[in-house]
This record gives C-alpha cells, sequence and structure tokens, in this order.
C-alpha cells in the first residue's frame, strides 16, 4: 500500500498539502483544484488506501475489520438482493478476515448522488451491483477513493464479476428448440444493461440459425402481473409456442395467464425464464419452471472474495471474471 510520502514524492508536493487533500479539506484550505487532480491522480496510480484503523485508533475505537459497503439498486432487481447476501454470508464465514458489511440502497441513475462513494471515511471498499448506464458514466470518469468490483457489468476501468450473458440466449434458443418449439418469443424487462443486450441479441441470433420463427420481444415491467397481462392480451392464435421470459417473475405471470386461458403447458406453449429470483419460487409453480440458473450466490463470494484480496494486498490490479449459468429442466419444457 502507499504512503502519503510517497504520494508527496511522485508529486512534488508537501506531505502536510497531500494529507489535507486525501482528507476532503482541501476546500477549506484553499487548495487549488490543479493540485488537487495531480494528488488524487497519483494516489490512484499508487493505490493508496487510507488506514481506517489508523484514524479509529486515534479516535480510541478498536474495530479493525474491513468496512465494506454494498450498494444495491432500488428497482424491481430489490428482491433479488436476498440471494446476493447469501452468497456473501458464505463468503464471510470461509475467510479468516473480520468483516463489517452495510448495504446502501441507492436509485438507478443516480448513483453519482451517493457521497459514500467520494469519501475516504467510514470503508474500505465497495461492492456495487446493477449500475445503469448512466452510473456506469458516472463511475468511468469518477476518482473514487477506495476499491470496488463491480456486480455482472463489464468495465476496464474495475475489477468485475460477471456472467455468461450471452451463454444464456443461446442456450434459451437451442432448449426450446429442443422442446419442440418452432414459434418463440422474448418477454424482456424493458430495465436495460449491456449484459441483458448482449442475452437478448444471442438469443433471437441462435434460434434464427436453429431454423426458429422469432417474434417480435414483448418488453414488459419485471413482474408477474406483467407476464400475466401479456399473455391474457394474446389470442390463442397469436401465441408463440416456446417463450423466453428475461425473469422468472415474468415467467409465473406468465404460467398464471396460459392457466387461465386453459392453454396447456408444455403441450401448447413451453415457457423457459431467467431464474434471477428465489429459487424455490419457480420449482414450486405449476407446472414448475424450468430455469437457466444464475449464479447469483457464487457470483457474490467471488466479488467479496477480489474486492478483500485487494485490500489485503493479496492480489492488485484490474481483474475480470465470468462464471457460468446452468439450465434446470422443470415441467414447463421438456425435451428429448
Amino acid at each position: 500500500m502507499a504512503t502519503i510520502k510517497q504520494i508527496a514524492e511522485k508529486t512534488g508536493y508537501s506531505q502536510s498539502t497531500v494529507s489535507i487533500v486525501l482528507r476532503n479539506r482541501a476546500e477549506e484550505r484553499k487548495i487549488p483544484e490543479k493540485t488537487q487532480r495531480i494528488i488524487l491522480q497519483a494516489a490512484k496510480e499508487l493505490n493508496y488506501q487510507p488506514s481506517m484503523a489508523a484514524r479509529r485508533l486515534r479516535s480510541g475505537e478498536q474495530d479493525e475489520s474491513l468496512q465494506i459497503a454494498l450498494l444495491w439498486a432500488q428497482d424491481f432487481r430489490a428482491s433479488m438482493m436476498v440471494r446476493f447476501l447469501k452468497g456473501l454470508r458464505s463468503g464471510i464465514e470461509k475467510m479468516q478476515l473480520k468483516i463489517h458489511l452495510t448495504v446502501i440502497p441507492y436509485s438507478t441513475g443516480e448513483l453519482e448522488k451517493e457521497k459514500l462513494l467520494r469519501s475516504r471515511n467510514g470503508y474500505h471498499g465497495a461492492i456495487i451491483c446493477n449500475a445503469s448506464e448512466e452510473d456506469m458514466k458516472f463511475l468511468h470518469t469518477a476518482r473514487l477513493p477506495v476499491p470496488v468490483v463491480l456486480y455482472n457489468r463489464e468495465s476496464e476501468q474495475y475489477s468485475t464479476v460477471c456472467m455468461d450473458n450471452a451463454g444464456i440466449g443461446q442456450m434459451a434458443a437451442e432448449i426450446l428448440k429442443q422442446g419442440g418449439s418452432r414459434r418463440v418469443q422474448m418477454f424482456a424487462s424493458a430495465a436495460k444493461f449491456p449484459g441483458a443486450e448482449k442475452r437478448d441479441a444471442a438469443f433471437e441470433q441462435r434460434a434464427k440459425e436453429l431454423g426458429l420463427e422469432v417474434m417480435p420481444v414483448i418488453f414488459c415491467e419485471s413482474s408477474r402481473e406483467q407476464g400475466r397481462s401479456i399473455i391474457i392480451n394474446l389470442s390463442k392464435e397469436n401465441l408463440p409456442d416456446g417463450i423466453f421470459c428475461g425473469s422468472d417473475a415474468i415467467a409465473l405471470g406468465v404460467l398464471r395467464g396460459l392457466h387461465e386461458k386453459n392453454v396447456a403447458c408444455p403441450q401448447r406453449v413451453r415457457v423457459l425464464a431467467v431464474g434471477n429470483g428465489e429459487p424455490e419460487a419457480a420449482a414450486f409453480s405449476v407446472p414448475s419452471l424450468s430455469v437457466i440458473s444464475l449464479p447469483m450466490e457464487e457470483m457474490a463470494e467471488e466479488c467479496l472474495k477480489m474486492l478483500t484480496d485487494t485490500l489485503t494486498g493479496v492480489q492488485s490490479g484490474i481483474r475480470s471474471r465470468e462464471l457460468p449459468v446452468r439450465m434446470i429442466l422443470r415441467e414447463s419444457v421438456t425435451v428429448g
């Protein structure tokens, strides 16, 4: 880890000036903005991390645990945080480290308003989940003072843990083909990010390669009611015989709508979903829902490990890892 002295040597400024800037006291001490930028850039290049333990000792506190913030977007994915937290808990139990985790909800597209990310006080590092396009633009222009790991986002500036998003779309098309579908359609969440766009494009491309007729995507909110509403408002003649849903919430609504319309699943319509919610909900629906299961718990563990490895000096630099997904076939799609 770099020291204030090393930053001072690199920039040519005094240690006291460097300390003032790194303690967020530059404005009140009238340090020029150019000087601030030079010092902050040097701190970033040298991977400077503030000594929170030293601050606590000076204030009489004795807590030496790693303080980690989990930032989670407040949108339709809020319910998915349960699975992510399970993974973090599992990771904490495996590590021989004292870790204090704080969950911080933020509004989608407004990540830049979170003062925590600009502060060196209180946290050693952060895991940021579900960043929107606007949030990613902020992250790629911001000079964050602590290490950050991004969940299921791609970046050359931050370490990331992703899933095989293109593989999800390809697998969905292949399973529906194997199940006997010839006319397929996506019901996708209107909330988009690059990974979802990769998934959607891969589904359409692979379905066409397999000789399937691909109907236009229907975009909707990721909810049971929206899935049900789409089916209820489609005539039986316009129903595809294979439906790929962007979330199991949408798919559970689809199953309900098919039941109300007396449309047999999987005999008439096969339903497959991205399994991002609680596994029990999909397993106990009638018929039970086939899903491409996302490794959210494993990804949470990997995010935590990647961050703590950086904080403890085990590894350094920007790293990325992609975890595989797996197919769980249940009653809503039968193959072979």
